[in-house]
């Protein structure tokens, strides 16, 4: 049986649907296929994946009219926990997995799903959703904006060296399976709750991360090495062609644990460079003689965040200057449009609320959850005519939303 939901007319062949048990195996193979990838997942991945997803998470989109009745388009979201500044942990819909078959693009496939995934998390009561774009021009139009980044380094070992002396004990060791699975998650967990835009990975993800199976490397990779520190970790594979260290997952919860674990990393024997994605405020750079050790070769978007509760997202994170501002957010795709007074106290807490007051500030949903995180600062985006206001609104709004530190997803999904 199938699992309609009532989107449009019954008369359309592209049948909007809740998938069934046994839509899966297609469901990954239109993803591989979607995301470029050599096959689908294997079968114990799948299982684990699916463990991520709640029932009626996921939405498909099947050709009633083609034979077979196959599956065009699919969409899902995982909850994912982020922290926002201050410290809360938001549950926010993690969108995935979206794509559309190539056969069946242009026909607004697209926004069907994400207009009822929109309406299942606002049902639900979720205040943010967020998602990791492959293609950065498509997800603005329902309200998401870019909001953490992440620097793409490479690190010249012979370069780097450090500006504090070497220490007696490098306070790193190389971890076991069972050192691993006790240590990682749990640091982790620290780290992630103190570092605004960093993804909390709930207990159901951590079995795929630790498997490190080999369908995600080339032959000529190695598995995974963990250095464990007591206030941090870092994951690294070397690649035997060019023989680069490449850093998968990096965590330190203190200073001297980052410094500890690149200590150790830029130390590694018959390394060539050391390949890591890192906050694009990291101190790394300085803390070496030779800051050009450290080179900058992209950056990314890590994490896109669309506000789906006004009033609350705004309530849940705090500020770094009180304020009281009048806000006038528009939204083309959803019902979040309206005028909304932001009272912070002195205490960098917030009082939220629609209003029919004037507006000092007029700002659309995709850049004000493009500054929710501080990623982008609101001065970037009033430079760049996407905030509207007079001077002194802005500059009052830039301190509120200031943050002391770039934000950092640190987990793709």
């Amino acid at each position: 049986m199938s699992n309609p939901i009532s989107d449009a007319d019954h008369t359309d062949p592209l049948a909007l649907e809740r998938p069934r048990g046994t839509d899966w195996p297609e469901i990954l193979a239109i993803d591989a296929r979607a995301f470029a990838l050599p096959k689908p997942l294997p079968s114990d991945e799948m299982i684990e994946f699916r463990n991520r997803a709640g029932e009626g998470d996921t939405v498909v989109i099947r050709d009633t009219a083609s034979d077979g009745r196959p599956i065009v388009a699919v969409a899902l979201y995982f909850p994912v926990p982020v922290t926002v500044p201050g410290g809360t942990v938001a549950t926010t819909a993690g969108l995935s997995w979206v794509s559309v078959s190539a056969t069946h693009r242009r026909r607004g496939l697209l926004r069907r799903m994400i207009t009822e995934e929109y309406r299942t998390w606002r049902e639900r009561g979720l205040p943010l959703a967020t998602l990791t774009a492959s293609e950065g021009g498509i997800y603005e139009r329902f309200g998401f904006g870019p909001a953490v980044f992440a620097h793409q380094v490479s690190v010249e070992p012979r370069a780097a060296e450090f500006r504090t002396p070497v220490p007696a004990d490098s306070r790193v060791r190389y971890g076991n399976q069972e050192q691993i699975a006790k240590h990682v998650p749990a640091v982790h967990a620290r780290w992630a709750a103190g570092r605004t835009g960093a993804i909390t990975r709930p207990e159901t993800w951590w079995p795929s991360i630790m498997a490190d199976r080999s369908f995600r490397r080339n032959s000529q990779t190695s598995g995974l090495h963990h250095l464990l520190h007591v206030d941090g970790y870092a994951a690294y594979r070397i690649d035997a062609r060019d023989k680069t260290a490449i850093v998968e997952d990096f965590v330190a919860t203190t200073e001297q644990a980052h410094t500890d674990l690149w200590r150790v990393l830029t130390g590694l024997d018959l390394v060539s460079a050391i390949k890591a994605s890192i906050p694009v405020d990291d101190p790394l750079p300085l803390k070496l003689h030779n800051a050009r050790a450290v080179q900058v070769q992209g950056r990314s978007d890590q994490l896109w965040l669309s506000i789906l509760d006004v009033v609350e997202a705004l309530q849940l994170r705090t500020y770094a200057a009180p304020g009281d501002l009048v806000l006038d957010v528009t939204d083309g795709f959803g019902d979040r449009a309206g005028r909304y007074r932001l009272t912070v106290a002195d205490d960098g807490t917030a009082q939220a609320a629609r209003t029919d007051d004037p507006a000092q500030i007029g700002i659309d949903i995709a850049t004000l959850s493009s500054v929710y995180l501080g990623g982008i600062s609101v001065r970037q985006m009033t430079c760049a005519g996407r905030i509207d206001g007079q001077t002194e609104a802005c500059a009052q709004l830039a301190a509120m939303f200031a943050v002391e530190e770039a934000p950092f997803a640190g987990t793709f999904f």
